[in-house]
């Protein structure tokens, strides 16, 4: 006979994310409130600050940092993360143009859609995590490592990520090494070129190579 008292409760690491989902949730839909919709629902604090030169830039920065990290705790795509740096930095474009910027800065509301965008990923893994409570109390056992896999791994396993990473990291120090490589060729020439230059008794070598 199995021991249905072993599926009561979800595992520690997965009830304390389920948490940190809600936390942020709440802190999300408050800042997606104050900065993107306190005014007639569409204007916030985004637009109002957005009157003020390079003070608007400087708050879309910081607003785009905090979103960066709210999408890292709930375990975002990396798709994701790009995307609110790639759309803070266009919301900053557009804020330059005084007037005009601040229009369109009321309607391109960034941290109103990435938010709900956010909002819409946490409840997708808190629907997760509600489904793999209820199998639990049904005295089923829910598969926990499949569980965490898409809560914390966007679906991968431990050893697609550990792989993920190591293929990430060559890349990155092939790139590096190979940008190294150019700098020392380009150096190089450029120093044959001076000295060929000074050989031939030529002027201002160093500023013409």
């Amino acid at each position: 006979m199995i021991d249905s008292s072993n599926f009561d409760a979800i595992p520690a690491d997965i009830e304390m994310y389920e948490a940190r989902l809600l936390k942020s949730r709440n802190d999300i839909e408050s800042f997606k409130k104050l900065s993107d919709g306190l005014l007639l629902g569409t204007i916030g604090v985004d637009a109002f600050i957005g009157i003020i030169p390079v003070v608007g830039g400087i708050y879309t920065g910081f607003a785009g940092l905090w979103m960066l990290m709210q999408a890292s705790r709930v375990h975002a795509s990396f798709g994701d993360m790009f995307l609110i740096v790639f759309l803070s930095v266009i919301d900053i474009l557009i804020g330059i143009f005084v007037g005009v910027g601040d229009v369109l800065d009321a309607f391109f509301r960034i941290h109103a859609w990435f938010g709900g965008r956010l909002i819409e990923h946490i409840d997708m893994q808190l629907t997760l995590i509600k489904k793999a409570k209820n199998r639990a109390s049904q005295s089923h056992n829910p598969d926990f490592t499949a569980l965490r896999d898409i809560l914390f791994r966007g679906g991968k396993t431990k050893q697609q990520q550990i792989i993920i990473y190591i293929v990430t990291a060559v890349v990155l120090l092939g790139g590096l090494a190979t940008c190294s490589y150019m700098d020392y060729q380009h150096k190089s020439l450029r120093q044959n070129k001076i000295e060929a230059c000074q050989q031939r008794n030529g002027w201002f070598c160093e500023w013409r190579y």
